[in-house]
This record gives C-alpha cells, structure tokens and sequence, in this order.
C-alpha cells in the first residue's frame, strides 16, 4: 500500500479531533458570551435598583426601608463579584478551548503536508514508470 493511502486514516483522526476541538472552542465562547450577559443585566439591575434607591430617599424613607434597600445593594455587589469570577474563568477556558484547538489545526495541517508530500512523490514515480513504458515500447518498436 502507497504510504499515502496508509496516512489517510490517521489523517481522518487528526481532522476529527480538530473538529471536535472547533466544536468545544465554539460551546466554551457560548457559555462565556451567555456568562458576560448575566453579569451586564446584574449590573443594569444593580443600577436600576440604586436609581430607585436614590429617588425614594429623595421623597423620605423610614430607616428600616433604607436598611433593607442596603442590604440588598450589598447582596446584589455580592451577586456582580462573583459572576465576575464565573465569567474570568470562562474567559480562561475560552483561551485554553482554542489553545487546544490551534494545536490540532497545526497536526492535521502538518500531516495533509506530509500526505501532499507522498502524493507528490508517487505522482513522480507513477509519470517516471509510464515514461520508461514509453521508452521501451519505442525502443522494442524500432527494433522490429
């Protein structure tokens, strides 16, 4: 068997797992586009809720409403650090995911170099024995 035709298989492998790996790479950016919307609408909320806040103590408010008005804030500041978390580590797994996938995009790239080198080099010898074919039909032609 021509070593070309032996590496296609490998080569199959190599393209599936990079595959794989694109696919991983394209659910970790989801999860972490999904994770920063959650931490934006925290945010907005956390703004939302000072605003109001802000415009009933204008008005008065009894220092009970204004305790529990706090104690929220601080729960919702709570709420943003730790999605601030969620979304670094996904930003890491999102840096890892494509790590992983670059990686195999060079292996299959590297072996469909090495097969393109195979070809190449039984396309010489097929073309060099049809030409030596042609020779010796040529040379028995002259003969007779």
């Amino acid at each position: 068997m021509v070593p070309s035709k032996r590496f296609q298989p490998v080569k199959r492998v190599a393209e599936s797992r990079e595959n794989d790996a694109a696919r991983e790479l394209g659910h970790s950016q989801k999860r972490m586009r999904d994770q920063e919307a959650k931490l934006d609408d925290l945010r907005r909320y956390h703004q939302e809720y000072l605003e109001r806040f802000e415009a009933t103590a204008r008005q008065g408010m009894s220092a009970n409403q204004m305790q529990e008005y706090r104690v929220f804030l601080e729960k919702l500041d709570v709420a943003i650090r730790e999605q601030e978390k969620v979304v670094l580590a996904s930003k890491s797994e999102c840096v890892s995911r494509k790590e992983q996938w670059k990686e195999k995009r060079v292996r299959t790239q590297a072996l469909g170099k090495v097969m393109d080198r195979f070809k190449s080099a039984e396309l010489k010898v097929e073309e060099k024995r049809e030409q030596d074919e042609t020779d010796d039909r040529s040379q028995r032609g002259r003969r007779e």
